[in-house]
């Protein structure tokens, strides 16, 4: 007899980390996949002193390790090596690639930790993606986060960033963000809708009861609310187990719950990367090689040296395009535009465009007046037989043929050969002045930052210190009348030692006569050496003459003491004169952030400073004072020079245009200025500028689709080569069919031109 057995299915697990590096602190989130459920095992954040930015890597990095190896103590076993994604600021991120100088952190951070990385995601892009999905729909607000130094705010319109800005913290986090908005360039009118996250219940109060300022463009005053605690963390964690293959249910678990409960796997094979469309705010990916390649981490590669290979990614589809042939969709079967994005591009417009058909034959067939066409196919049956599956299809066809010539989307990209340019000539930045490209006048601003800093070295002066020798002589008077001697009197020793009387005396009158001899008039008087040194302690009996008289002498009867000598470190002039050279170049990276933070964003800093003047010093030392070391406490005042883009732009073209033919125009991203020489004349700057850049054609993207639309690929192509320095384009359309000849849309309006310039 054989016994059923039966033994449990094992489960299959798999482990993750999200480490969410945000401005003041790193969350490090544990989770685990178990047959496609997701499941939250430990978490714990760690705030850094200051910031993430002023952080160094040594900082950066041990932060980051306390923060895993915290989360990790509640962990039941221990991970080598863990995969990992990483929640990123957007300011880290330069068109969906993370910077060269960001990307070395993050290198250094997965060596030093042993992690793996698999992408990352922008925090705010996350945190956009997540209330999409539990609002149902794109948001339009300001997101903003809070801290303890620093505030950051996000303009989102319809789950789109449109602007970023940050800054440090004055008198008040709603003040802080009042002002922020007031940079805001991108909207005409902000949204009513302000949500805050990492901030407390009396946080949020400040910005409920705050007066805004009216000049911000509100409608009406803006709705304020808290996202939960821990928010930020939830929204990446969901992104990327999205992302990652897991379907995510409906309910919002807290993240401090440990668990997100049922995120059930529909897919069995997982993306090995993770990274953020910088449009949709939504998650995409892309292959293995390449997502290692595209996030910097390559074996045998410096990545802040090898630029990232450039992803060719298919524009979203986009349902408006489609509402204008078939206006009335039936809601059950509209196709979520998330889970369009997320599908790969040929199937996901297809099955935007088989649904839009299937829901729409009823009423395309109701228009042929299905009763007539059934009679009539009777008649024309010799049997009676309806014949409606062929007009079906026939209808079918035609719907098909219509959304594919009329509603299909097309991208052109224009491949443009760029020619370089260059002119070089005298340049006066004027404030308070305008662009006068022909007088050689570009209008600019002054602006000025202090800075505050420490700085020290080595002392180098040499210095002999010591004591004076001291002792006691008998000076001799042979002369018939008394001596009267003043202080400091010479007094110098048989072996050229020189010493001073230290007070006045008298020494009296020689006595005697010639038949008995005379005895010189005496006195004892102390004397000091001139020097310092050893070698003025003289032995006893030592003779001495007294200034310049040759009838007065004298001798000592006791040795002389007290005199030494030794070499010491002193501060030295030049010590002083380096500390003052170096304390300006130590906060001139500093200055120059400070000063980039302080223009708009259409402007630009000179990269020369105009003035670096010390306006606060305070030495530890004084010069000839003994020290080993001598230290600069000082402020500095740095200013700096900023002009407007379009400004450079305007004289670019005009100092350029013997070089540009009429339909070729300077492209604006290629622009290269030097500025060198500077000299500051009163409130103006003299400089010499050198301006090159690359000539693109002129393109009316509106006038190169009217003339294409409607063209094969092959006639578009012939075409747009007609234009100057134009070698190709490539085109792209939403959908395709087999049995349909490839034809650019026949509305100019479905044909989105783009250009790419090579340099």
């Amino acid at each position: 007899m054989k016994l059923p057995l039966s033994f449990p299915k094992k489960e299959k697990k798999e482990y993750f980390l999200t480490l969410i590096l945000r401005n003041e602190k790193v969350n490090a989130i544990f989770f685990e996949e178990i047959d496609g459920k997701v499941n939250v095992l430990s978490k714990h954040a760690e705030n850094f002193p200051t910031s993430i930015e002023e952080a160094s890597v040594e900082e950066l990095l041990e932060i980051t390790d306390k923060a895993i190896s915290t989360a990790e103590q509640s962990l039941t076993h221990t991970l080598e090596k863990v995969k990992t994604i990483f929640g990123v600021k957007g300011s880290w991120v330069d068109e969906s690639k993370i910077n060269p100088e960001k990307l070395a952190k993050l290198k250094k951070i997965s060596d030093e930790l042993g992690l793996i990385p698999i992408g990352f995601l922008v925090i705010f892009e996350a945190i956009a993606f997540l209330l999409e999905k539990e609002e149902g729909a794109p948001v339009t607000t300001i997101l903003a986060e809070t801290g303890k130094k620093y505030i950051s705010a996000a303009l989102i319109k319809a789950g789109k960033i449109k602007e970023f800005k940050a800054s440090e913290i004055t008198e008040s986090p709603a003040i802080t963000l009042d002002n922020i908005l007031k940079h805001f360039t991108s909207a005409e009118v902000l949204p009513p809708r302000i949500i805050l996250f990492n901030g407390g219940e009396d946080e949020s109060q400040q910005f409920i009861n705050h007066t805004w300022s009216k000049s911000l463009p509100f409608l009406h005053i803006p709705q304020v609310t808290t996202l939960p605690a821990e928010f930020d963390g939830r929204a990446v964690l969901y992104g990327a187990a999205t992302q990652l293959g897991f379907s995510v249910l409906d309910e919002k678990p807290m993240l401090s719950d440990n668990t997100i409960p049922d995120l059930q796997g529909e897919s069995e094979s997982k993306p090995s990367k993770v990274n953020t469309d910088d449009q949709t705010g939504n998650i995409k990916t892309v292959s293995s090689e390449e997502s290692l390649e595209h996030f910097g981490f390559v074996q045998d590669k410096d990545a802040a040296k090898e630029p990232p290979p450039i992803l060719e990614e298919a524009p979203p589809v986009k349902s408006e395009g489609i509402r204008e042939v078939i206006e009335e969709i039936p809601e059950e079967i509209k196709i979520n535009e998330g889970d369009r994005r997320s599908l790969p591009m040929n199937a996901s417009a297809i099955l935007s465009g088989g649904k839009i058909i299937i829901s729409s034959l009823p009423k395309l067939i109701g228009k042929f007046n299905l009763k007539n066409i059934m009679s009539l196919s009777s008649i024309l049956s010799s049997k009676g037989k309806i014949i409606l599956v062929p007009i079906v299809l026939i209808v079918l066809l035609a719907v098909l043929g219509y959304f594919y010539f009329f509603a299909n989307k097309a991208t052109v990209t224009i491949n443009v050969e760029a020619k370089s340019a260059e002119q070089s000539q005298d340049v006066t930045f004027a404030s308070g002045e305008p662009t006068d490209p022909a007088g050689g006048v570009i209008a600019s601003e002054f602006i000025a930052v202090t800075e505050e800093g420490v700085v020290s070295k080595k002392t180098s002066g040499k210095k002999e210190v010591g004591t004076n020798s001291k002792g006691t002589v008998t000076i001799f008077n042979n002369n018939s009348s008394p001596q009267k001697l003043s202080s400091g009197t010479t007094i110098s020793s048989s072996n050229g030692l020189d010493f001073s009387l230290d007070k006045d005396i008298t020494v009296a009158s020689a006595s005697g006569d010639v038949f008995s001899g005379t005895t010189p008039g005496k006195a004892n008087a102390e004397i000091t050496a001139k020097k310092i040194g050893q070698e003025y302690n003289l032995p006893s009996n030592t003779k001495f003459t007294v200034g310049n008289s040759s009838s007065i002498a004298a001798k000592n009867d006791e040795a002389f003491s007290g005199g030494t000598k030794k070499e010491v470190t002193v501060v030295s002039a030049d010590d002083i004169s380096k500390l003052r050279s170096e304390l300006p170049k130590s906060l001139e990276a500093k200055a120059k952030e400070n000063l980039t933070s302080k223009i708009s964003e259409d402007q630009v800093l000179l990269s020369v400073l105009i003035s670096k003047e010390i306006v606060k010093e305070d030495f530890s030392k004084k010069k000839d004072d003994e020290a080993n070391e001598i230290k600069l406490t000082g402020t500095v005042e740095f200013r700096g020079i900023a002009y407007r883009k379009s400004d450079s732009v305007s004289y670019a073209n005009e100092i350029l245009k013997k070089n540009i033919s009429e339909n070729t125009t300077i492209d604006p991203d290629s622009l290269e200025i030097n500025v060198d020489k500077i000299e500051q004349d009163g409130d103006n700057v003299n400089a010499k500028i050198s301006i090159k850049g690359f000539t693109v054609p002129k393109i009316d993207n509106n006038d190169v689709a009217k003339q294409i639309s409607g063209k094969s690929f092959e006639n578009a192509q012939d075409l747009i080569k007609k234009y100057p320095q134009v070698s190709g384009a490539e085109i792209k359309l939403s959908f395709s069919l087999p049995f349909l000849p490839t034809l650019l849309p026949f509305s100019s309006k479905n044909i989105e031109i783009s250009t790419k310039v090579n340099e």
